[in-house]
């Protein structure tokens, strides 16, 4: 299987270095063609049925680089959805191109363009912590209605508020991603453009006469906006002066003043996504990831062996204890 998972990402490797993509696009190709597919192999075990045959959907799919191993394990169809056209119509050249049984779909303000009950698997990772509080509710109706009956949502995500160092570090990428310094490098990325910058270079774009000091007033008092709302508070207060201040506070998490109103790694208790999910008729458990066996030579075979120990022993008889601790958190969710 693992050979003809690589065969697969040869294949877009060389697609892409053929063919006019992004840069970043072409970056990441390398970095699935060279193995990040297998920490996506690792998540998928999770599911608690084989997806062979079955219609599986990654929401929050970027380009769409997790659709060629869906293919390689022989669903039916694989469908990926984003909110960012410029990964979509990206995406959409390779991937559609390449698969006749791939499609890459945009989401928008929560809400899914597929029909109710016709999907199998949901594949939501490294996403939940990105989508737009507004829209969240909105979102979880959507994979409700989209899964068959007995069809699986799997949540996955590295922004666990019960656990404290998580809560600590949150804090201090939100001010990164909301005042910048842009090019500042956080714990686990780099903030190429700030929110902050982001939204000044909309005032000044629309407004290129505005003086400066009022261009900055405006974008420092206008965090947590995005798209048609915000254009029309900028609208507003070039035509009459006035503005209902709403200036970042720290330690809530900032939001991309584009259209779609992706959150930067909002902080989420698990629970809260599973009353959510169960409200609208979804079964829902957390469950543990498996220790990834990685290590070589006979002190990592020992590694190994005492790392699944752990696992199993925490997980049968203390497994509230080690969920608590997870920075991070897997949510499964069965559709009645």
């Amino acid at each position: 299987m693992e050979s003809k998972i690589d065969h697969e990402y040869h294949k877009v490797l060389n697609y892409c270095q053929t063919h006019p993509v992004p840069e970043y696009m072409l970056k990441q190709s390398v970095a699935w063609q060279q193995g990040l597919w297998k920490t996506y192999w690792h998540l998928l075990d999770l599911a608690p049925f084989a997806l062979k045959g079955k219609v599986a959907v990654d929401f929050g799919c970027k380009y769409g680089h997790l659709l060629p191993l869906l293919i390689s394990i022989e669903v039916d169809q694989a469908i990926g959805i984003d909110v960012e056209d410029t990964y979509l119509d990206a995406g959409r050249m390779v991937f559609e191109k390449l698969y006749p049984n791939v499609k890459l779909l945009k989401s928008d303000q929560g809400y899914i363009p597929l029909q109710p009950e016709s999907v199998d698997f949901v594949l939501v990772n490294e996403v939940i912590s990105h989508i737009n509080p507004g829209y969240l509710e909105t979102f979880y109706a959507e994979i409700a209605r989209i899964l068959k009956r007995k069809g699986v949502v799997l949540i996955s995500d590295g922004n666990n508020l019960e656990n404290a160092r998580c809560r600590e570090k949150l804090v201090s990428l939100y001010e990164s991603w909301e005042n910048g310094p842009d090019g500042s490098k956080t714990d686990r990325d780099t903030v190429t453009e700030c929110y902050l910058t982001r939204r000044t270079n909309m005032i000044r774009a629309r407004y290129p006469d505005l003086d400066l000091l009022q261009a900055d007033y405006l974008a420092r008092n206008t965090s947590g906006l995005f798209g048609d709302y915000l254009i029309r508070t900028i609208d507003d207060y070039v035509k009459t002066g006035e503005l209902i201040r709403r200036p970042y506070r720290r330690g809530i998490p900032p939001t991309n003043p584009n259209f779609s109103g992706v959150v930067m790694e909002r902080g989420l208790y698990p629970h809260q996504i599973k009353i959510s999910l169960e409200s609208y008729g979804l079964r829902c458990k957390r469950v543990l990831l498996k220790p990834t066996f990685i290590r070589s030579g006979f002190k990592g075979l020992l590694k190994d062996v005492l790392v699944s120990s752990r696992y199993w022993v925490k997980g049968r008889f203390s497994p509230w204890l080690l969920k608590i601790k997870a920075e991070g958190f897997q949510m499964i969710g069965v559709k009645e």
